[in-house]
């Protein structure tokens, strides 16, 4: 493949990238037709190698990292690395994702339970997704230097948020996405401002990525054992795709207290719940709660002698829904401990 560099400068990429999509009239496309075109953008974004500049863009916050993806075969492995704000790297393959923080003059490596971003939006099996989004083929864009077409993935229900995504005119890599609420407005947005399609990465680039390894004492997961709570019910799409347990720090707002919890994860493949489990020391009120650009919502509940906490970057039905459908497992033997 030909390689195709468009430079573009970051100053001057800001200022135009990060407008409001156009949710103007758009062609619906058939359920096979729609499945087609999610498969090929996920199938671009995990398997060409590609190396570029992109721009992160969350309410008032933004951050610019560089990313660099060396597929091998079908498989992906790729880098990251912010290059304002605070020194992070991250390095995702098939098999799992690691996060590399240096803050002053300390290294901590551990192990993150999400191995996509950005361009590598959607899952390895995108055509599923058709079955609760909706496709449109909207406008022909220019991002980056090179044409694009929007594509918009479109819920089907009221479970999930939407994407608008400029799908490149050849290799149908995401040049840039914006994720929009039921309103259809944008809630957090990328956009490449230099790109390069095709080739080998930079050989700096490779010695880089050779040299992670992950410290035996930096993993920071381990499987749960016997789980005390289950769920009755989740939305339709919706399957718990991760459980383990972790140490996490203190989260802004205090609702809990720094230590081991449960981390469970629930997605479609586009979206994504995280449900954190503790003892509760004391009985708690339901709390909810929502971050100041409405993209992430939150409730807290006690479920049997845990309590809970749901969140994600989804509507409220689908917070609520996975908080209604906990309850205590009559056969876990911590509690049947607790009965006696």
């Amino acid at each position: 493949m030909m390689l195709r560099r468009k430079f573009l400068s970051i100053a001057g990429a800001i200022a135009g990238i990060f407008l409001a999509p156009p949710l103007t009239a758009a062609e619906l496309l058939s359920p096979a037709d729609a499945a087609n075109w999610l498969q090929k953008i996920s199938d671009a974004s995990r398997r060409m190698a590609y190396e570029g500049v992109f721009v992160v863009q969350h309410g008032s916050a933004m951050q610019t990292l560089s990313v660099t993806n060396r597929p091998t075969g079908s498989t992906k492995d790729s880098h990251l690395s912010a290059l304002d704000g605070n020194q992070r790297e991250i390095r995702c393959t098939q098999s799992g994702s690691l996060l590399r923080v240096t803050e002053g003059g300390q290294v901590k490596t551990e192990k993150r339970l999400n191995n996509r971003h950005f361009p590598d939006l959607l899952p390895p099996n995108a055509a599923a997704l058709a079955n609760w989004y909706s496709v449109k083929l909207g406008e022909w864009a220019r991002i980056a230097g090179l044409e694009c077409r929007q594509v918009e993935i479109v819920p089907k229900d009221a479970y999930r948020w939407g994407y608008v995504i400029c799908a490149d005119k050849d290799s149908s890599l995401p040049l840039k996405a914006v994720m929009i609420n039921e309103a259809g407005t944008p809630l957090m947005q990328y956009a490449f401002a230099e790109i390069r399609i095709g080739g080998s990465p930079k050989a700096e680039t490779q010695t880089s990525l050779d040299t992670w390894r992950m410290p035996a004492q930096a993993a920071t997961t381990r499987p749960i054992g016997t789980e005390t709570i289950s769920v009755s019910h989740l939305p339709p799409g919706f399957s718990r795709v991760a459980a383990v347990r972790r140490t996490l720090p203190n989260p802004s707002g205090g609702l809990r207290k720094p230590g081991e919890v449960e981390h469970w994860v629930f997605s479609d493949g586009l979206t994504y719940i995280s449900l954190f489990l503790e003892p509760a020391t004391h009985p708690i009120s339901s709390v909810r709660g929502q971050s100041k650009q409405g993209m992430i919502n939150m409730v807290t509940r006690q479920v049997g002698p845990m309590q809970a906490t749901i969140l994600g970057d989804a509507p409220w039905a689908t917070i609520e829904a996975v908080a209604t459908g906990l309850e205590t497992r009559s056969d876990s033997p911590d509690l049947r401990g607790a009965a006696k």
